[in-house]
């Protein structure tokens, strides 16, 4: 790997598990044992280094945000679906933590990170609607909408609120998400009592999560 590339992906760790805020270019650069010097060669300060991570995270989320094969979902994949979503944002999860102070110290990652909202929310509303329109999905238009500022909001906040409030790990972070979105959906699903009962037990046990493979940040590099 890399240097650029381990610098990046340290100041991702150390982003996402202390927030951008606390973590210094030294930090970084003690971590992994380089001079600050060495770092400042690739990086020139943080602010290079978080519009470097930000351009990561759209290339990431331009290939989730594909509607390729999204109208022919079946209801009872619709959670393998939200979950790669909670789990491509949950990798670049301090970019959604206290968003306000983010964008006044980086004003550049506003207008990305606000495009990769604003599609994230397109492709929910998509999916929802094409459901409905199949009939595999019990929900009104209004319903629909609200349906997508809910998971929207489950998907960009959970994460913050899990770490204010409890002590999950970023499996079980991700989990919680899951659950939450779950919970709103599933019973609007047009499936049978018990192929609902068979999502649930899947969903319970937690192997579906602890089975599923997060990509490294550094693929979208």
């Amino acid at each position: 790997m890399k240097t650029a590339q381990k610098i990046l992906l340290t100041a991702l760790t150390l982003f996402n598990e202390h927030g951008e805020n606390t973590v210094t270019s030294v930090d970084i650069a003690l971590e992994l044992d380089i001079s600050p010097g060495n770092l400042y060669y690739h990086f020139k300060g943080k602010d290079s280094l978080v519009s470097a991570l930000m351009k990561m995270h759209e290339q990431q989320m331009q290939k989730v945000l594909n509607r390729d094969k999204l109208n022919t979902l079946h209801p009872e994949e619709i959670m393998v679906y939200l979950y790669l979503l909670i789990d491509s944002i949950h990798v670049f999860r301090f970019f959604y933590r206290s968003p306000a102070d983010l964008a006044e110290k980086y004003p550049a990652i506003v207008r990305p990170r606000q495009h990769i909202i604003t599609r994230l929310n397109k492709q929910l509303a998509f999916l929802f609607d094409s459901l409905s329109q199949r009939d595999m999905l019990i929900a009104s238009k209004t319903d629909r909408a609200l349906l997508v500022d809910l998971i929207s909001l489950i998907i960009t906040q959970s994460c913050q609120f899990d770490e204010l409030n409890s002590h999950m790990d970023s499996t079980m972070q991700r989990y919680h998400a899951l659950s939450l979105m779950m919970v709103s959906v599933l019973p609007r699903l047009a499936l049978s009592d018990e192929q609902k009962k068979q999502l649930e037990q899947i969903l319970n046990s937690q192997d579906f999560v602890r089975g599923s493979a997060t990509l490294s940040p550094l693929d979208f590099a």
